[in-house]
């Protein structure tokens, strides 16, 4: 095989489109691996409350190549259809073959202040290279142009590490004549090289899928210098100024989608790659339209989702990391988003070495509800769950476990009526991210319709390093 990249362009195409064409053949003839339900999520709704939307956004965890092909499969358990088509919006901001290591960060009580725990979200470098890069990226981009309805249009966040050779794979894929623009994202922040011009922009690719797609202009504020004159000069004295501002150019810039810097800022995730609101806004703004459907299989910390939902529209989102997945659940809830499935391949994706311990759970009846208290008595670790750690890091743990154990829990749930299936998110809480509001609260009360003899009470908890627990109790009233 060749050494140049050049050269093995049309072999990765060639590798990549076979790949991508087995999966279809599996989904046409149903033999790809379904989707599973983990959760089922009514963010802080009343919980004896019954959604009444068709439609259900989804959130899935894992590798985005099989979770793809399940979509194109449908789901019929929880009545999703085949997406094959029917997506709006596709986004996605994928690794950048930076060929470096990300981390996330969280900030834990300690006996004499805080420490801050740091975890790999994700590892950007790739066997064999660029090539191998590009061989990860082909079918992806691939299938999700499957996915997309005749209007739909995709857009690739990159920067300049691999955005010129994942062109020519887009080229490829949805035709040079479905290129629409390459828009340059353009930032501030950080040092300057001694040696060459900082870095200070992403790109974007944005493809149609067909030669109809939604474009909706967009506008920014007139500078202070053209609002002053009032006329613009080149054009003379018989234009005036739009009231809804100058059309948005190919490059952009300012407050409205400025890089995330701050450490203290209210977006920050704590999380390398997060993209701000602002920006995302935009995108889903120009590119879709109300209750469409739009998609982030790279969704990192969420905001594809979140920002969607805000405007209107419906999603699906993915991603591989557990730190990133977990990060996208308590975003989820903290925003009181609509409900939504959890979901994956497998159908216990975390994996649970810990034990979660309750007290006895209390129901008091009133008319035709019961309230129903819950509380978390003790959470119990082994070692190996955080040995990986550096060693001070190791002791604070150490510490923090033997003084409060709970503590290391990053959110919890309660299904009043478990069914032993699908587990019903009705009730949850996040441990707080700030100095002085960093656990969780233990006791969980829920209004529920009154249940005549037994019901099976399921509680699900997940620690700051994604081992999932989950304990059970049946009471009778």
């Amino acid at each position: 095989m060749s050494d140049s990249l050049i050269a093995r362009l049309p072999e990765i195409a060639i590798a990549g489109r076979k790949e991508a064409e087995n999966i279809l053949e599996r989904v046409e003839s149903s033999q790809d691996r379904a989707l599973q339900v983990n959760e089922y999520v009514l963010p802080m709704m009343d919980s004896s409350a019954v959604p009444a939307e068709k439609w259900s956004n989804r959130l899935l965890y894992g590798d985005n190549l099989p979770l793809i092909g399940a979509l194109l499969v449908g789901d019929a358990a929880t009545g999703l259809p085949s997406l094959k088509g029917k997506i709006d919006l596709i986004y996605i901001d994928p690794p950048f073959a930076s060929r470096a290591n990300y981390l996330t960060r969280c900030t834990l009580p300690g006996n004499s202040g805080t420490f801050v725990l740091e975890q790999q979200a994700f590892t950007d470098t790739w066997e064999e290279g660029m090539a191998g890069y590009l061989c990860m990226l082909y079918p992806r981009l691939f299938l999700m142009r499957e996915l997309l309805s005749e209007s739909g249009s995709i857009i690739v966040h990159l920067d300049w590490h691999a955005v010129h050779y994942v062109k020519v794979l887009m080229d490829d894929i949805y035709g040079r004549e479905n290129f629409r623009n390459q828009i340059a994202w353009c930032y501030g922040g950080g040092g300057a090289p001694r040696k060459t011009y900082p870095k200070k922009h992403d790109l974007l690719l944005w493809y149609s899928k067909a030669s109809t797609w939604t474009f909706n202009r967009q506008y920014r504020p007139y500078t202070k210098g053209t609002l002053e004159r009032g006329l613009t000069a080149v054009k003379g004295d018989q234009y005036e100024l739009r009231k809804e501002g100058a059309g948005l150019d190919d490059w952009w810039a300012g407050k409205d989608v400025q890089k995330i810097l701050s450490p203290t800022a209210y977006e920050n995730l704590k999380f390398n790659t997060q993209k701000p609101e602002g920006l995302l806004k935009r995108i889903i703004r120009g590119h879709s339209n109300r209750d469409d459907l739009v998609a982030d299989f790279f969704c990192g910390t969420g905001t594809t989702g979140t920002v969607a939902e805000k405007l209107g529209r419906r999603w699906i989102m993915a991603d591989a990391s557990k730190l990133a997945f977990m990060i996208v659940y308590q975003r989820l809830l903290a925003q009181q988003s609509k409900p939504f499935f959890s979901q994956s391949i497998d159908s216990h994706p975390f994996s649970s070495i810990g034990q979660l311990l309750l007290k006895e759970s209390v129901v008091k009846s009133s008319g035709e509800m019961d309230e129903i208290i819950v509380e978390l008595s003790d959470y119990l670790i082994p070692s190996q769950g955080y040995q990986p750690l550096p060693v001070k890091v190791r002791e604070q743990m150490q510490e923090l476990i033997a003084a409060d154990p709970l503590a290391l829990i990053e959110y919890w749930l309660v299904d009043p009526d478990y069914d032993g299936k699908v587990f019903h998110s009705r009730w949850q809480n996040c441990r707080g991210q700030r100095a002085g509001n960093l656990r969780i609260n233990p006791r969980a009360s829920l209004l529920v319709p009154k249940v005549v003899g037994t019901r099976r009470i399921c509680v699900k908890a997940v620690d700051v390093f994604g081992y999932e627990s989950m304990a059970y109790q049946i009471i009778s009233n």
